[in-house]
C-alpha cells in the first residue's frame, strides 16, 4: 500500500512538471512556404496539460535558439500576453510577427518558446515561473538561382580542338535538386561551326545548395571552315525544382599568319611578306632585330600597311651577312579585335651580291675571284704566245731532222766507197 502511494505521488509530480506543452514542434505560419524576404505571422499554441495547475498572467516569448536563426529571422514582437489558462487541456495561441532576411538560405531554423506565468494568488505556487519549450522549428523555403559562373573558353581558332570547363554556382537561397546541363548546338549556324566530341550534349551536375559550385567538362571541336565572329551557344539548366537557360559566349577569331621570302635586287634585300591567315592584318610593320650573323645598314624597320588574307607586299633592307644563321624577322600588326600583336619568323638566307660581308659565301667567292685574276692573265698570255711557240718548235724539229738526214747521207756515201 505504501509503495502504491509513493507511485501516485511521483506521477502527480510529473504532471506538474509537464504542466505546459505545445501541440507541435513546427511553428504554424501565416502561409506556406515562407521565403526569404517575407514578413509573416506565426502562431505558437500553448496548452495547459498539468492536472490541477493554474496559469495566470501568462506571457510567451519566441527566442532564436542559435546565431544562425538570430541572423536569418527577426522576431518583431518581443513578447505576447495570452492571459490565464485555468483549466486542464485549455489551450491559448500566441501570435508573433517575424521577418525573414532576404539573404536567409533555405532550411529549418530553431526557436525556443519561453512561457512565463503565475499560479493562484492564494496558493503557495503564486510565484512567477518560466517554462521553456525547445526545438520549435520554422521552415524557410528558398529560391535557387543557378548561373554559369565561369567558362574556360573565350576565343577559338578554326579547326581547333578545345578542352572546355564550365562552372556553375547557386547564388540563390534554395537548393536546386538533381540538375542537368544540356548544351544546344542543333541550330544551323552552330551545327556548321561546333561539335561536342565523345560525351554527348547532356551532363549531370547534381544538387546544389545555396553558394555551392559544380563543374562539367567536355571537348569542343571547331570546324576548319567556320566563319569568324561571336557565337552564343545556348545551355539549359534543369532539375526537379528548377529550370533556367543561359549561354556560352565563344569567339572564332580565326588565325593571322605570315610567310616570308626574299630576293636580292640591285644591292638590297627585297623581303616579301604574305598574309596566309584568314583574318586581315592592319598596320603591318617589318623589323630586322639586332642579331648575330647579319648587319643592317640604314633603317631596320619598315611599315608596309594593311594586308588582307592572301595579300602580300615587299620591303627593302640593306643587309650584310656575316654568318650562316637564319635571318630573324619581327612582324607586328593589329588584329581584327584591335589588339596589337607581334610574331617572330626565321628565314633561311644566303646572300651572294655586294651586300655580303667578308665572312659570307659571297666574300669567299669574291676572294677567289680576286686571286683567280692572275691565273686568268697568265692563261691569256699563254694563249696569245701559242702561235710563236708553235713556229719555234717546228723550226727546232726542222733543224734536228736536217742534221739527221745529212748524217744519213754521209754514212751511205762512206759505205759505197768501201765496197769499191
Amino acid at each position: 500500500m505504501k509503495l502504491r502511494k509513493y507511485l501516485i505521488v511521483i506521477l502527480v509530480s510529473l504532471l506538474f512538471l509537464q504542466s505546459v506543452s505545445a501541440a507541435t514542434i513546427y511553428l504554424v505560419t501565416e502561409h506556406e512556404p515562407v521565403s526569404p524576404g517575407d514578413t509573416v505571422f506565426v502562431w505558437v499554441p500553448i496548452k495547459n496539460t498539468g492536472y490541477g495547475t493554474w496559469m495566470s498572467d501568462t506571457v510567451v516569448k519566441l527566442v532564436p535558439a542559435n546565431n544562425a536563426t538570430e541572423k536569418a529571422v527577426h522576431v518583431l514582437d518581443d513578447s505576447v500576453v495570452i492571459g490565464n489558462i485555468e483549466d486542464w487541456n485549455e489551450m491559448r495561441t500566441a501570435k508573433f510577427k517575424i521577418h525573414v532576411d532576404e539573404s536567409a538560405v533555405e532550411g529549418e531554423y530553431d526557436f525556443h518558446v519561453h512561457i512565463i506565468s503565475k499560479g493562484k494568488s492564494d496558493s503557495s505556487s503564486s510565484l512567477t515561473t518560466t517554462t521553456m519549450q525547445e526545438d520549435r522549428v520554422l521552415v524557410v523555403s528558398g529560391t535557387p538561382v543557378v548561373i554559369l559562373s565561369n567558362s574556360s573558353i573565350e576565343t577559338v581558332a578554326p579547326g581547333s580542338m578545345n578542352e572546355v570547363v564550365l562552372k556553375f554556382k547557386n547564388e540563390g537561397t534554395g537548393t536546386a535538386r538533381n540538375l542537368y546541363i544540356n548544351i544546344d548546338t542543333a541550330m544551323d549556324h552552330l551545327t556548321n561551326a561546333f561539335s561536342i566530341v565523345g560525351s554527348g550534349t547532356k551532363f549531370q551536375l547534381g544538387s546544389l545548395r545555396p553558394q555551392d559550385e559544380a563543374e562539367i567538362r567536355f571537348t569542343l571541336l571547331v570546324d576548319a571552315l567556320a566563319q569568324t565572329g561571336v557565337y552564343n551557344i545556348p545551355i539549359m539548366i534543369s532539375g526537379i525544382n528548377y529550370s533556367a537557360s543561359d549561354y556560352i559566349g565563344v569567339g572564332i577569331a580565326g588565325i593571322t599568319d605570315f610567310e616570308l621570302s626574299y630576293q636580292e635586287s640591285g644591292g638590297s634585300l627585297l623581303l616579301s611578306v604574305s598574309n596566309i591567315g584568314v583574318n586581315p592584318a592592319n598596320a603591318v610593320s617589318v623589323t630586322i632585330p639586332t642579331q648575330n650573323g647579319f648587319s643592317v645598314t640604314g633603317s631596320s624597320s619598315q611599315v608596309i600597311g594593311n594586308l588582307n588574307a592572301g595579300d602580300y607586299t615587299s620591303a627593302n633592307f640593306q643587309i650584310s651577312q656575316v654568318g650562316r644563321s637564319d635571318l630573324k624577322v619581327m612582324i607586328q600588326y593589329t588584329d581584327s579585335t584591335g589588339a596589337r600583336r607581334s610574331v617572330e619568323k626565321k628565314l633561311p638566307v644566303k646572300l651572294q651580291g655586294p651586300m655580303t660581308g667578308a665572312g659570307s659565301n659571297g666574300g669567299t667567292d669574291s676572294h677567289e675571284a680576286m686571286h683567280g685574276g692572275s691565273s686568268n692573265n697568265i692563261s691569256t698570255l699563254a694563249a696569245s704566245a701559242a702561235p710563236f711557240l708553235g713556229i719555234l718548235v717546228l723550226g727546232i724539229i726542222g733543224v734536228w731532222k736536217r742534221k739527221s738526214l745529212s748524217g744519213f747521207y754521209q754514212r751511205l756515201k762512206f759505205q759505197r766507197i768501201r765496197r769499191k
